[in-house]
């Protein structure tokens, strides 16, 4: 209910709420859910015990720190017009925690959220086609409350190490990311990514960095601006190249 009070109001849906103490995947429990055409379906865990990242990876999620988040909605949009979403989903998320609090979040192409040079946060985007719509899984973990955790091996960060005086309201920052989102769905789905992306280049932290590409662990890379569809062009050698976000894996280079 806290939550709900806090929600924007949202023509467009009928929102689905259900809070677990724990659970599998919030990304897995949506994807096997039944959805209605004009439902929001919002799955929250205090913990998670096979939390999920991008390629397979697993997320950590202990208990009562964090936020694993996910909501599901049906859209007529088909699989290959969702690219760029996992931009906008991060965007987004940056844009609904200025608001609230004194944070610059800056997102790492093409699902990473960081503060200060050090990974806070992630966002899990799955797909279904349903008939003839498709089923939207998006999934976000955000590192809130947590100072400690010996199971993650990369630099990481948590909103309250970062900013230890702010008191952070793990109610009101899940309703601002919903809110923020859904209410801006709409200009995605009628005008794509390209609406948005000079506003996510601001929050680009991979623009003219050196990075280590997956599929090019021996050559020169640079991460360079975004295109139109979200995809990353990357000068490799003397050669740009443009990436989608299933293809390669970034590291920034130390």
């Amino acid at each position: 209910e806290v939550i709900f009070n806090f929600l924007a109001k949202l023509d467009r849906f009928s929102v689905n709420l259900e809070i677990f103490n724990e659970i599998g995947s919030t990304n897995s429990y949506l994807l096997e859910k039944d959805l209605e055409e004009n439902e929001l379906s919002i799955c929250l865990s205090e913990k998670q015990k096979l939390g999920r990242g991008r390629n397979g990876k697993t997320w950590h999620s202990p208990e009562n720190k964090n936020i694993y988040l996910s909501f599901s909605f049906l859209t007529d949009l088909s699989i290959n017009k969702l690219e760029g979403f996992s931009l906008f989903v991060g965007l987004h998320i940056a844009r609904a925690i200025k608001k609230i609090y004194p944070i610059n979040t800056f997102i790492k192409w093409p699902n990473d959220l960081f503060l200060n040079n050090k990974k806070f946060g992630g966002i899990l985007i799955e797909t279904k086609n349903i008939k003839e719509k498709v089923l939207v899984v998006v999934g976000v973990g955000l590192n809130v409350l947590m100072r400690e955790n010996k199971f993650i091996d990369q630099l990481w960060t948590s909103m309250q190490i970062e900013n230890p005086n702010l008191k952070i309201d793990r109610n009101e920052l899940v309703a601002a990311i919903i809110s923020e989102i859904i209410e801006n769905l709409n200009i995605f789905e009628t005008q794509g990514f390209k609406y948005f992306k000079k506003d996510f280049e601001s929050l680009h932290l991979l623009h003219n960095q050196k990075v280590t590409v997956s599929n090019y662990p021996n050559e020169d890379c640079k991460a360079l601006n975004i295109n139109d569809d979200g995809s990353l062009n990357i000068k490799i050698g003397n050669k740009i190249n443009k990436v989608s976000s299933g293809e390669v894996s970034l590291k920034i280079q130390k």
